[in-house]
C-alpha cells in the first residue's frame, strides 16, 4: 500500500509505504523459519525487490513473536528482525519495545508493532485497555490483542 503524504515536506508530496504483516504463528521451527523468511520479503527480496521499498516506509502488524523479549536462538524469526531492525540499521521501532514495555499480548509479551525508517514515535504509542491510563476501546474481550495506538513525527 502507498499512501501520498502531502503534509512532511512543505511544497512537495512523498510517499508513505505501509507494510502491514501478519506474521505465521506457532512455536514449531517450522512455524519460526517461515516468519523469518517472512521478514526477508520485507526487507530483502519479495518479487525482485524487499516489500519495504518506498522512500518512507512504515511496517506494521502482529509479529507473532517478541524481538524484545524472546531470544533469537528460541526463535529463528526474532534474528530475523533484530538483524533488520534497531541498533545501526536503517529501520527502528517506533511502538515499545522490550522487556520494559508494557505487554500487549496475554499479559506478558509484545507481538504487535510499528516500525519505521522515517518517522519516530513523536507523541508516543499507548495500547488501550493495557497501558496505564488509557481505557480499554471495548468493555467486553474479543481477542487477544490489545490495540496499539502511535503518532508518528518525522525521524528526519
Amino acid at each position: 500500500m502507498r499512501v501520498l503524504d502531502r503534509g512532511c515536506v512543505r511544497g512537495q508530496s512523498r510517499q508513505i509505504t505501509v507494510v502491514n504483516v501478519h506474521g505465521t504463528s506457532g512455536i514449531m521451527p517450522a512455524d519460526m523459519d517461515c516468519r523469518a523468511a517472512q521478514v526477508e520479503q520485507i526487507f530483502v527480496n519479495m518479487d525482485g525487490e524487499p516489500g519495504a521499498n518506498g522512500e518512507r516506509n512504515v511496517i506494521l502488524g502482529d509479529l507473532n513473536t517478541d524481538p524484545g523479549r524472546v531470544p533469537g536462538w528460541i526463535d529463528t524469526s526474532v534474528a530475523a528482525w533484530n538483524d533488520h531492525v534497531g541498533g545501526s540499521q536503517p529501520f527502528q521501532w517506533v511502538s515499545p519495545f522490550g522487556a520494559g514495555a508494557v505487554p500487549t499480548y496475554t499479559g506478558g509479551l509484545n507481538i504487535d508493532h510499528v516500525i519505521s525508517d522515517a518517522f519516530t514515535s513523536r507523541g508516543g504509542c499507548y495500547a488501550p485497555g493495557a497501558t496505564p491510563g488509557f481505557p480499554a476501546v471495548y468493555p467486553y474481550i474479543y481477542f487477544d490483542h490489545k490495540p496499539l495506538v502511535c503518532e508518528l513525527g518525522d525521524l528526519y
